[in-house]
């Protein structure tokens, strides 16, 4: 940490003295009239992203590529980082820790790591596929110390395997029943659902939201593929299962959240909701 303090201290006097090779093009790059000074910088993160799996998991999402590159390292244990961290004081008193991936729950001191974060009274946040069922998640929903996000994007095992690439359909409902059961608040858990040309018709969306009123689930949150928002954009009948999507989830009392769609689509989707299912 001290390394990282003196390294930020350097590129700010870099910065005072016009060097144009830092930072270019960053837009929070600004000038002040009278700069503050970062004389013995006190380090304290808000904050904590992990992610240093993003190549190792146990599924084969047709919407990432990410697992097929899994030769390029499953980055490092987590744990002693962690540890070093809270030994220097540099973890806030109420730091959240966030668990990307990847599969979190497949890493070797992920176990170990997770359940020290709990019992030190920190906040986690984890994306999971729940192939695997993790104590150590049961444990922080048991705690209330964290939340989980669970991508199942179908409501049979059929579609399930075209879209997540492996036959995990039963064995994800099994850890899902269970972390409901272990958990305080079924609040903790969200399912979400990307939808997409695989699995956008209203038969697979009403057998996901049957399998929400099975388990208690209370959160849904619901995305587009990245792959056609960043290409010719998704289909009318994808952005139509997407509205059928928010109705159906406000007609159960459901919590319904959006995962970074852009407001052009947000809007589209809005005016189909109001249209067909108001």
């Amino acid at each position: 940490m001290d390394a990282y303090a003196a390294h930020i201290e350097n590129s700010y006097q870099r910065l005072q003295k016009g060097d144009d090779t830092l930072c270019r093009g960053c837009p929070n790059l600004t000038e002040v009239s009278d700069p503050p000074s970062l004389h013995n910088i006190q380090l304290n993160f808000k904050s904590v992203s992990i992610n240093t799996h993003r190549y190792l998991c146990n599924c084969k999402c047709v919407y990432c590529d990410l697992w097929e590159q899994r030769e390029r390292g499953t980055g490092y244990p987590v744990l002693p980082v962690l540890k070093s961290l809270y030994a220097q004081h540099a973890l806030a008193p109420h730091c959240f820790f966030s668990w990307g991936g990847g599969e979190p729950s497949i890493l070797k001191d992920f176990e170990a790591a997770s359940l020290w974060v709990t019992k030190k009274g920190y906040w986690q946040n984890i994306h999971t596929n729940a192939l695997r069922f993790s104590p150590a998640i049961a444990f922080l929903l048991h705690e209330q110390r964290g939340e989980i996000n669970i991508s199942l994007d179908s409501g049979s095992a059929a579609t399930y395997q075209k879209v997540k690439g492996v036959d995990g359909f039963a064995k994800v409902c099994k850890s899902i029943d269970r972390y409901v059961n272990e958990s305080a608040t079924p609040a903790a858990i969200t399912l979400k659902y990307i939808i997409f040309d695989r699995n956008n018709s209203i038969p697979e969306i009403t057998g996901f939201f049957d399998l929400c009123t099975r388990f208690g689930i209370t959160n849904v949150e619901f995305s587009l593929d990245f792959r056609e928002l960043n290409g010719h954009g998704p289909s009318q009948k994808t952005l139509l299962a997407a509205a059928f999507f928010a109705s159906r989830a406000t007609a159960l009392g459901l919590r319904c959240t959006p995962f970074f769609i852009p407001p052009k689509e947000q809007a589209e989707i809005e005016a189909l909701r109001k249209h067909y299912f108001s």
